[in-house]
């Protein structure tokens, strides 16, 4: 289920990246069913903090979501560290994402010592191939 999720994922940011110029996108699943979705809009908005998890996140807040421990967020890269820390305090225990980019970690492997120590399980990388064929898509296209 965890790859059939990302495969939507990857489709949407796919279909939104160059209106977007990022091949970043993030999901909220429950119960193995895509609620939201979001790309990154760093460049469109102007925002530093639009980021595709923290969107995600949002818009489950706005729709007066309480209990985002019951969601999994998957995203096509991994969350970077200030993203990673929202997952945390939004209470999600499951995180999965694609591309195993730095973002700011020491490590590559880092974002699992710290997902770990709050309990919230974390798969990567997921059809990370595919997810950078959204990077190439976007370079080929001069972005």
């Amino acid at each position: 289920m965890t790859e059939k999720i990302m495969k939507e994922l990857i489709q949407y940011v796919m279909k939104h990246a160059l209106e977007y110029e990022t091949f970043t996108g993030a999901a909220l699943v429950k119960k193995n069913e895509i609620i939201y979705m979001e790309m990154t809009s760093i460049e469109k908005d102007h925002n530093p903090l639009a980021h595709a998890e923290l969107k995600v996140i949002q818009s489950a807040i706005a729709k007066n979501e309480k209990d985002l421990e019951s969601y999994q967020l998957f995203t096509t890269q991994k969350p970077c560290v200030m993203c990673a820390s929202a997952i945390v305090w939004a209470g999600m225990k499951e995180v999965y994402f694609g591309i195993n980019s730095n973002h700011h970690w020491k490590t590559d492997n880092e974002i699992f010592d710290f997902f770990s120590q709050f309990d919230v399980k974390c798969v990567g990388s997921v059809l990370e191939d595919e997810c950078r064929e959204i990077d190439q898509f976007l370079i080929d296209h001069g972005i």
